[in-house]
């Protein structure tokens, strides 16, 4: 039931996001010829699908919508005047914490997948291949990314209740990190996410695992602020 519950309450931008994500994916494969041409003229077509998709203009709405999967919760809630009804069922905060991370960190995980089944089925259409290895090997990096992300806008939105502070905290917070994690002595200590899902960062077994620790650690913390709140 709290896992219904959470994909009721998410379901709507989830499916707005996701069908939004699918188009762009698609008309940047059909349209490859028209918009390599004055994106990147010299790139072969996995240049160009890593420089438009993975790096660029899809990735950024990847990030964004990751971000806003995290808004919501008993906060959002109080400020509508429906935390009464979810505190009266029978289950602790930690179970509701729990249940809306999960519903959010799957959502970021099939955004995530997406452009990773979508390039290579629909590359042949325009003459081209696209590998699947590359392309899972890139949905593995998103999913993993955009739950880091989502976990942002997971404490935000335990944070604040207001309409447009939690989004506003949740874009300042992944701000800050960005640059924290660019500074010249933290950068070789701290993994920055975007180079992470654009595939330039840190790959291996460790940098996978302290991205989930932090997404663990964040949905924690978001836990605790929720048990310790009057609502």
């Amino acid at each position: 039931m709290l896992f219904y519950k959470a994909w009721l309450e998410s379901r709507t931008r989830f499916l707005l996001s996701a069908i939004t994500m699918a188009a762009l994916a698609s008309l940047f494969v059909l349209m490859n010829k028209d918009v390599r041409a004055d994106a990147a003229p010299h790139a072969t077509y996995s240049q160009y699908l890593w420089l438009t998709i993975y790096k660029g203009y899809l990735r950024d709405i990847f990030v964004v919508v990751a971000l806003l999967f995290g808004m919501g919760g008993l906060a959002r809630e109080r400020a509508y005047g429906t935390s009464g009804f979810t505190l009266t069922l029978p289950v602790s905060r930690w179970r509701l914490t729990g249940a809306r991370a999960a519903v959010g960190v799957a959502e970021s995980t099939i955004m995530a997948f997406l452009p990773a089944i979508l390039l290579p089925l629909l590359s042949p259409l325009v003459n081209e291949v696209y590998p699947w290895p590359q392309a899972l090997h890139f949905g593995l990096l998103w999913s993993l990314g955009g739950s880091f992300v989502f976990t942002m806008g997971f404490v935000a939105s335990a944070l604040f209740s207001g309409e447009y502070s939690a989004p506003i905290a949740a874009v300042a917070l992944l701000f800050a990190y960005s640059i924290v994690a660019d500074l010249p002595r933290v950068e070789q200590y701290m993994i920055d996410i975007h180079d992470f899902m654009r595939g330039t960062g840190p790959q291996g077994p460790l940098a996978l695992a302290a991205v989930i620790a932090t997404s663990t650690m964040l949905i924690a913390i978001s836990g605790f602020i929720t048990r310790r709140k009057d609502f």
